[in-house]
């Protein structure tokens, strides 16, 4: 989630905004993103990059399946999780102001009513929540949402200080890594609050203003929202996610490829003072998180020099990643929702890098015929939730309650089905021609759901 445009601050910097023959970026940019678009897997997308003291510009494919309108440099995207890279940098920034340290506790942040639990007498320190230490898990158990396509709309501060104050973490804080959107967006809100300010206004003001960076939002106005692109998942229209309260820390800027850019290209600055020294800061490993290191939201490739993050909400899909030796930035945006963004950005990097990857392979997933598909849509109730099975475009999609619809694509055996975005699958079972129940398959357990007479 970032847009923006670029800076003064690297006003030595070149800006190349149309791509030119023989231009050995563009051809790696074609090489490793066009499968993205060609397989369908996002309708377009926008792609920066920052090399040799020069940033480059280039589109591909359409803002919309079956549109003619491309995207341009200021269409804007949902950037997801890389936002979790802009709530490190606040926090390192509140550390460089002296407002907190890595390891004040949570509790001396929270409001004098709200009683966070430890475990076994080690308590939450503001470094496990940013290094995805804390031993909580990835989302709270007490979403409600108010939109199926939208799994964070509708929660409150108040439900998750509630669900803080009951949940103790599954383990002691500092010591394994589990991704946690709840602990980031606790995070970000509790730094910002006790800066006297609003999460998405301390961002502004104390990190991307004083380093010339602008174009970044979570709340749209109206005509930022034209400018945003149309949200699409597994081949079909899908929402944006929009501002999602107290979890907008985790995932919910907004930006364009050159305003996300800009914010990759002051980390490889050597300036020094303020910001600058916030964002050294910011990429001081922490925790092994066991494929790389944990810094304050950034991650470290293995490789010991390359901070990266990925995104994604519900209509898009993005990565970037900065490498100081090479003096390299790449920033990739897609308004498509597939983990694939991201092989495709890591093979980019690499490629820049020196090195000659193969494109990312893709696997066109099978659909599935109209007869079959009437014989399996339906609504299937289970024990813990109810499962509504529906088809679009030669597709099948399934959606458990209070979650968005994801597609689901035939495997070798008969009537089972595989998620294309989580490790699960499902399978049918009949009754003549009419499919009776589906059983979900995921983390070693099966849920049975039966099929409700309509």
């Amino acid at each position: 989630m970032n847009t923006g445009t670029a800076i003064a601050l690297f006003s030595l910097a070149s800006f190349s905004w149309v791509a030119h023959a023989e231009d050995p970026i563009q051809d790696a940019v074609h090489k490793h993103i066009e499968p993205l678009v060609e397989t369908k897997l996002v309708p377009g997308a926008v792609v920066g990059v920052y090399q040799d003291g020069k940033e480059s510009y280039y589109t591909l494919g359409t803002l919309a399946f079956g549109g003619e309108e491309s995207p341009t440099f200021d269409t804007l995207y949902e950037i997801g999780s890389i936002s979790k890279v802009m709530t490190g940098v606040l926090f390192a920034d509140a550390i460089r102001r002296g407002e907190v340290t890595k390891h004040t506790l949570l509790d001396e942040l929270l409001p004098e009513e709200v009683d966070a639990k430890d475990y076994e007498g080690t308590e939450v320190e503001l470094w496990h929540l940013t290094t995805h230490s804390s031993g909580w898990p990835t989302a709270p158990a007490n979403l409600r949402p108010t939109d199926p396509d939208k799994p964070f709309m509708g929660y409150t501060q108040e439900m998750l200080f509630e669900y803080i104050s009951k949940v103790k973490p599954k383990r002691a804080p500092g010591t394994e890594f589990e991704y946690s959107n709840l602990a980031v967006g606790l995070l970000g809100d509790l730094v910002a609050a006790n800066a006297g300010m609003g999460y998405e206004d301390a961002v502004i003001e104390r990190v991307f203003d004083p380093m010339g960076v602008e174009g970044f939002q979570i709340v749209l106005d109206d005509e930022q929202s034209k400018m945003l692109a149309p949200a699409t998942s597994s081949g079909r229209s899908s929402k944006p996610w929009g501002d999602i309260g107290p979890m907008n820390p985790a995932g919910m800027w907004v930006a364009s490829a050159p305003s996300l850019l800009g914010f990759a290209i002051a980390n490889l600055s050597d300036e020094q003072g303020g910001i600058f020294d916030s964002l050294e800061l910011s990429r001081e490993p922490m925790f092994d998180s066991g494929f790389g290191s944990v810094c304050f939201g950034w991650l470290l490739a293995q490789d010991g020099s390359t901070y990266w993050h990925n995104g994604m909400t519900g209509g898009y899909s993005s990565y970037f990643a900065v490498n100081r030796d090479l003096d390299l930035a790449v920033v990739v945006l897609t308004n498509g929702t597939t983990f694939f963004t991201t092989s495709a950005g890591e093979k980019l990097v690499q490629q820049l890098g020196g090195l000659n990857p193969d494109p990312v392979e893709i696997e066109v997933s099978e659909g599935v015929d109209e007869e079959y598909a009437k014989r399996v849509v339906g609504e299937y109730k289970g024990q813990y939730f109810t499962m509504y099975i529906t088809s679009e475009a030669g597709k099948l999609f399934a959606r458990i309650t209070g979650q968005q619809a994801l597609v689901v694509a035939p495997t070798d055996a008969d009537d089972r089905f595989r998620y294309e975005l989580v490790d699960a699958e499902i399978e049918f079972a009949f009754d003549d021609e009419i499919a009776t129940k589906v059983t979900l398959f995921q983390n070693g357990q099966e849920f049975v759901c039966t099929r409700v007479d309509e």
